[in-house]
């Protein structure tokens, strides 16, 4: 079998994220500007509650992709460890790969649709050995491989 192989890895960048939240929240906050007198208690209020909820995904975001510490991926023999968490083999439906430079990686376990956000990550150093080497582990444990694109959720 594989042994133990690890590799540093760390989060995936949420840009996208965090340019459309900046986005909403500029939208929003000169809607409720603009037409602070005109609007009715309940629409100031529940774009004031948007606005709220677009900072708290912001920051998250931002904490995420710029001060969150690098980590490590241990593929074992019939497991994956990840940030602490131990994923056995047979609990995984497809391991995805979405990009091309600085490619992410997520496990997608059965009974979901959505990879979680801590199934998601992407090699510090050494990426295309990383990759051959998780490509190799999943071989070796009938896991499924693809390149597709993703998307993460809590």
């Amino acid at each position: 079998m594989l042994g133990e192989i690890k590799y540093p890895v760390k989060s995936p960048s949420d840009i996208g994220t965090i340019i459309g939240m900046i986005a909403l929240i500029s939208n929003h906050s000169i809607f409720v500007l603009r037409l602070w007198d005109q609007l009715g208690v309940f629409y100031t209020y529940a774009s004031l509650i948007a606005v709220l909820i677009c900072l708290v995904v912001l920051l998250l975001a931002l904490h995420r992709t710029f001060f969150k510490k690098p980590t490590e991926v241990c593929l074992s023999n019939e497991q994956i460890i990840l940030n602490g968490k131990t994923i056995n083999s047979r609990d995984i439906k497809v391991l995805m790969i979405r990009g091309y430079f600085k490619p992410v990686i997520g496990i997608l376990p059965y009974r979901r649709k959505i990879v979680p956000l801590d199934m998601a990550f992407r090699y510090s150093k050494d990426e295309d050995k990383g990759i051959s080497d998780l490509k190799s582990w999943a071989k070796v444990n009938n896991v499924k491989m693809v390149n597709k694109s993703f998307q993460t959720w809590i």
